[in-house]
């Protein structure tokens, strides 16, 4: 049974810590158009800590992984969640005092010169520090498809990266359309793309005493704890707000931290040997232990989203985002 979701308040979003380049090229907008709104919607997500022992330990380092996948999703549901997360966009910027003006000759420009990429495709996202992501891409329908852009693609090494030249290609094409576009017509033109993660996961480290053994292993030993908490919220890696100004070069907005909206978005269940037990929520937590010798656990998760909560809960939380990435307009 999924629960109710709450928004963020606007207290929070109003501390949210944005990165922000070229901020020239940021000031006095109050009129756009939007040429690209797109979800990257989460469907994997890794994270692994390692922990190593503490200073009477003999032992090697322990490693704790958990990973999560969403599942219960169809094409008609993601992409039903793009159209509610464009008109969430919409709304937001114009209650931020940002007017967004009709954009369909931009459109139609773009489909002549640079038609969309399809719907759906699945992208593999490494994050460093032993986490990875993969996430389906959809654009709202009034795009006919993904409307991409350069710092949009993701960057893969060797034969993988090979076969994405083809979409990096694309955005540089569509960037370079819609800087002439806001030059010509005197306005900007943003993309928001908004990456969404249905469960948070979230390391802890710490120390701890340990009376040594006859090893001599022990004493003050290392701690590491993965937790996940279902919800929504945005990857900071994957959500941006791309500007392009009527006068110079494009500039960029991004969150430092994920932005959530707590509540149930589905049903979480362990699913590590692949036999489906029951799994609480919020607050699941696996250990790890430097000190007495190397370990390694890895526990999976399986949730089945609930359609009306995740589609609502996208809403949300893009309009939570936008409001917050706003804030960097001047």
């Amino acid at each position: 049974m999924s629960t109710g979701l709450l928004t963020v308040s606007p207290g929070a979003l109003a501390g949210v810590s944005l990165k922000m380049s070229n901020k020239r090229g940021l000031t006095n907008i109050k009129r756009v158009r939007l040429g690209s709104v797109a979800l990257a919607c989460l469907t994997e997500r890794k994270r692994q800590i390692s922990v190593g022992g503490g200073f009477r330990s003999m032992g090697g380092a322990s490693q704790a992984t958990v990973q999560t996948n969403l599942t219960g999703l169809t094409e008609a549901d993601f992409q039903a969640a793009a159209d509610a997360a464009y008109n969430a966009v919409f709304a937001a910027l114009a209650a931020s005092g940002v007017e967004v003006l009709d954009n369909s000759a931009l459109l139609a420009a773009l489909r002549e010169s640079e038609p969309p990429q399809a719907n759906g495709t699945e992208y593999s996202f490494p994050e460093g520090n032993k986490q990875s992501s993969k996430a389906v891409i959809y654009g709202a329908s009034v795009f006919g498809g993904y409307v991409p852009l350069p710092e949009w693609t993701p960057a893969s090494p060797g034969l993988a990266g090979i076969g994405s030249m083809g979409l990096v290609m694309s955005a540089n094409r569509v960037a370079t359309l819609f800087s002439q576009q806001a030059g010509e017509d005197g306005v900007p033109i943003l993309g928001v793309l908004i990456g969404v993660s249905p469960v948070r996961i979230e390391a802890d480290f710490g120390s701890d005493w340990r009376v040594p053994d006859a090893f001599g292993n022990g004493g003050l030993a290392r701690t590491g704890t993965l937790s996940t908490e279902t919800g929504l919220s945005s990857h900071p890696l994957l959500t941006k707000l791309e500007v392009f100004p009527a006068s110079g070069k494009p500039a960029q907005i991004r969150t430092e931290d994920e932005i959530g909206i707590q509540g149930g978005v589905g049903s979480l269940a362990d699913t590590t040997d692949g036999v489906t037990q029951a799994a609480q929520g919020i607050g699941n937590v696996l250990s790890a232990f430097g000190g007495s010798g190397r370990q390694s656990k890895t526990t999976r998760y399986t949730l089945e989203a609930d359609v009306p909560s995740y589609t609502a809960g996208v809403a949300a939380l893009a309009s939570d985002v936008t409001t917050a990435l706003a804030g960097g307009l001047s």
